[in-house]
């Protein structure tokens, strides 16, 4: 992000009083650790600040709550705060379609919209946006906008960007962690940042429901390729019987990444209303958007994801097909 960008930013914070941040359905660590750094500091600033989510928060992520109230959104409820704000912040996020009705209420109100995202756009999406695929995560963007701000980086505003960086590059595990994502933790952390607490939280903190339902789907791994394809399935069926919820299955699709000659891993998930989730990751020299971008999904080079009408076995079978292209 360029002072050109921060000082477009500046401006429009500097003229309106009431905001409004929300981030994508299924909420991960970068769109809940953005919000709650940016909702810190609007407050220090006097401005009258709502987080406004279409999904609950994962369990994980509740200790972001500390001082920071999550509203879950709700048509009735809210239709008139949307529609009487100054800005509507959309983060880690560029897809309508991610943000369901609250959305469509937005693009009706005609509120302005600012968008602070790193995926890859391929047109305009809200009044202004700053969207930037080389970084890591929103959470450093964040960082870059609050550094040329001048912010004061308090301890709940360090919490959520290094909550944010950590998740995304998944505990600086993946190909995106570049030199100044450890920059900006090491600054975090300096500044007040748990990072033990955090990384606990994240990593460390996860109920039997989620870890039988590991347990399943590992036993049940598929290779293909000549394994370099890893596959997963998690069906209506064993989320009953091990009590876990659609949002234990997140992370699961790294998993596979660890297994020697796998180059590509895929999670299908079975959704109530004849849909399939798909979460596509790559060790990183393969690229999965485009596969992702042909079930009318998308995200990065290397981690995507996509939704799709259909029973579970027919979208694997074509998923699959489609995959093994990418090694011919």
């Amino acid at each position: 992000m360029q002072n050109s960008h921060v000082n477009q930013i500046a401006s429009i914070l500097d003229k309106n009083h009431n905001f409004i941040l929300t981030t994508h359905l299924n909420p991960d660590g970068d769109g809940i650790g953005s919000q709650v750094a940016f909702y810190h500091y609007l407050k220090k600033r006097g401005k009258n600040v709502t987080i406004l989510n279409v999904d609950t928060i994962p369990k994980s992520l509740k200790f972001l709550e500390n001082g920071c109230a999550i509203t879950l959104f709700d048509e009735n409820r809210h239709r008139s705060l949307v529609q009487n704000a100054d800005i509507i912040l959309i983060l880690d996020i560029s897809d309508w379609k991610r943000l369901q009705r609250l959305g469509d209420i937005v693009r009706e109100s005609n509120v302005e919209t600012v968008c602070i995202d790193h995926h890859l756009l391929e047109q305009q999406f809200s009044d202004h946006d700053f969207v930037f695929p080389v970084a890591s995560s929103t959470g450093e963007l964040i960082y870059d906008l609050f550094t040329g701000l001048h912010a004061d980086f308090s301890k709940e505003i360090c919490d959520g960007i290094l909550t944010a960086v950590m998740s995304d590059t998944g505990c600086f595990r993946f190909t995106n962690t570049s030199p100044k994502v450890f920059e900006i933790a090491a600054e975090m952390q300096r500044l007040g940042a748990d990072r033990k607490m955090i990384y606990s939280e994240l990593y460390e903190n996860q109920d039997m429901p989620r870890i039988r339902l590991l347990a399943r789907v590992l036993n049940n791994l598929h290779l293909d390729c000549g394994g370099k394809i890893a596959w997963m399935e998690v069906n209506q069926k064993m989320l009953k019987e091990t009590g876990a919820i659609l949002k234990d299955t997140e992370g699961l699709a790294d998993f596979p990444r660890r297994i020697q000659d796998v180059e590509i891993s895929i999670l299908f998930m079975e959704l109530p209303d004849n849909k399939v989730k798909i979460s596509f990751r790559s060790r990183g020299i393969v690229a999965i958007n485009n596969l992702a971008g042909r079930f009318g999904g998308g995200g990065h080079a290397f981690a995507s994801g996509a939704s799709v009408e259909g029973n579970l076995s027919s979208v694997i079978e074509d998923v699959l097909f489609q995959a093994h292209h990418l090694f011919e």
